[in-house]
């Protein structure tokens, strides 16, 4: 560690957030380098833990006059690891400690909260108020509310939802973007995303931490919808699955809490019993509602879309659909525990366009099955697989073609693994795939398919808002791909 970070620099960080919450602990610093990704997480001199948005101005602008590398972090959840850090000059910034839900405003229908919030929390803290905030099926009992907006995720489908989000810039400038009080000082409630000025949320919706360090947001909230029904249906081919998604979101909007779920065979038989019969694609939508009425009228419509599509139905699959009726508290599906439950992970995610999916979703199947075979030549041992997508919106679809195996403890498979997964990006990029884990290798790997427009316009931002290049160096520009030799 140099000397102005282990001395005076130290000191300094001491001052703004207290002794307790700066550290140079050897162990503390080598948690960091892990996170829930093969990947790896980040290497760092002094690892620190704000408190509040002036905490992060005030680390912000001290970093940025001497220069030292700030990696920001919060729950740790991506898949494809973070920016590698220097262990003799970055500061990691665990943005955990501001986990404060600020408002549930049921009259504004808005939630405030920190941007360390673990995103389960928030979501239980607007159940409580009877109040429903957008959480795709991601870890939300690790991502956090800014990692998620940053780039865990991309914000995947949280982004319309987007009122607001308290930034600080690399100088310690402390900026409230959307419609409120940062466009009109004499409006204290955050209640539009682009009043009063350009839409810089977006600006910081999937940067990855590059733009600047993420404090609070202001989310839109729906009033919760207590009524549950499923609807299940099965096809013999892709193509009459996704006329039923088709039809499904080009006549109406989606409401992120009624998803339409596209399950191959694969993730299907973890569902059932060995000997039952599964359908090569089953589609399984949830309805809710507020009332009985509303209930029954979005079944009605979902079942006459499905007939007219070729959709079927069997006993087992209604039986199923029977079985989610019964609203409870914990009727919430808990995927992470039913990951756990399959063994090692090799993560294959993609977003694709709808228009062509059934072509470039078959080649991703078959890509994945020949290099299953070299695993299987290796000796690993596969426990099942997971092939799954869904419509984000009407015109975008995103999934997985995941595969777990039981060699949990095994050094070999654990590198197959990670090459299997950056192998899988780099083809499924080559095919049109642009996914949203904005954070360490998929940064890098997405970096590499930009226009020469869009790359010079990251520039220009970067290089306008840090122009010392403190957040997150190295983000977006390969060198990650580089250093892994990848």
């Amino acid at each position: 560690m140099t000397e102005s970070l282990s001395g005076d620099f130290k000191k300094a960080l001491e001052e703004i957030v207290g002794c307790n919450y700066v550290t140079d602990d050897p162990v503390t610093r080598f948690t960091y380098t892990q996170d829930a990704s093969l990947f790896g997480g980040t290497q760092s001199a002094l690892v620190v833990r704000p408190g509040s948005t002036e905490e992060v101005s005030r680390i912000a602008a001290l970093a940025n006059r001497h220069r030292v590398p700030l990696v920001m972090r919060g729950g740790g959840a991506t898949i494809y690891g973070q920016c590698k850090g220097d262990p003799d000059r970055t500061v990691l910034l665990d943005m955990t400690r501001m986990d404060r839900i600020i408002e549930v405003n049921t009259a504004g229908m808005t939630v405030t909260a920190e941007a360390g919030i673990i995103i389960d929390k928030l979501v239980y803290a607007c159940k409580k108020e009877g109040c429903y905030v957008y959480a795709p099926f991601a870890p939300v009992h690790m991502v956090s509310l800014g990692g998620w907006m940053s780039g865990a995720a991309g914000s995947a489908s949280l982004w319309p939802d987007i009122v607001s989000i308290t930034v600080v810039l690399a100088d310690g400038t402390i900026v409230k973007t959307g419609g409120g009080p940062g466009t009109n000082v004499h409006q204290p409630i955050f209640y539009n995303r682009n009043l009063g000025g350009p839409d810089f949320a977006g600006l910081f919706i999937g940067d990855g931490g590059s733009f600047g360090i993420k404090t609070e947001a202001t989310v839109r909230i729906t009033k919760y919808p207590p009524l549950i029904r499923a609807g299940i249906f099965a096809f013999d081919e892709i193509e009459p699955a996704l006329e039923l998604v088709r039809l499904h979101v080009e006549r109406r909007t989606l409401q992120r809490f009624d998803p339409m779920m596209v399950f191959a065979a694969g993730a299907m038989k973890n569902f059932m019993g060995d000997d039952d019969e599964v359908a090569p694609f089953t589609v399984q939508a949830m309805i809710q509602g507020h009332d009985v009425a509303e209930l029954e009228a979005k079944l009605a419509f979902l079942n006459r879309l499905a007939e007219q599509c070729g959709g079927g139905h069997n006993f087992l699959l209604d039986a199923m659909a029977e079985s989610m009726a019964t609203p409870s508290e914990d009727s919430e599906m808990d995927w992470m525990a039913i990951f756990n439950s399959f063994g090692l992970p090799a993560w294959l995610p993609f977003t694709l366009p709808r228009q062509g999916f059934a072509g470039v979703y078959k080649k991703l199947l078959a890509w994945r099955d020949e290099r299953l075979k070299e695993a299987d030549r290796l000796g690993l041992h596969l426990r099942t697989t997971w092939d799954m997508f869904i419509p984000t919106d009407a015109s975008t679809l995103i999934g997985e073609i995941d595969c777990f195996f039981t060699d949990v403890d095994n050094p070999e498979a654990i590198v197959f693994i990670r090459s299997l997964m950056a192998d899988f990006q780099k083809y499924a990029h080559s095919l049109g795939s642009i996914d949203v884990y904005n954070q360490g290798f998929m940064a890098d790997l997405n970096a590499s398919c930009w226009s020469p427009g869009f790359k010079r316009l990251f520039e220009l931002v970067k290089a306008s808002l840090d122009p010392n290049g403190i957040l997150n160096p190295g983000q977006w520009v390969g060198s990650y791909l580089n250093e892994q030799g990848e």
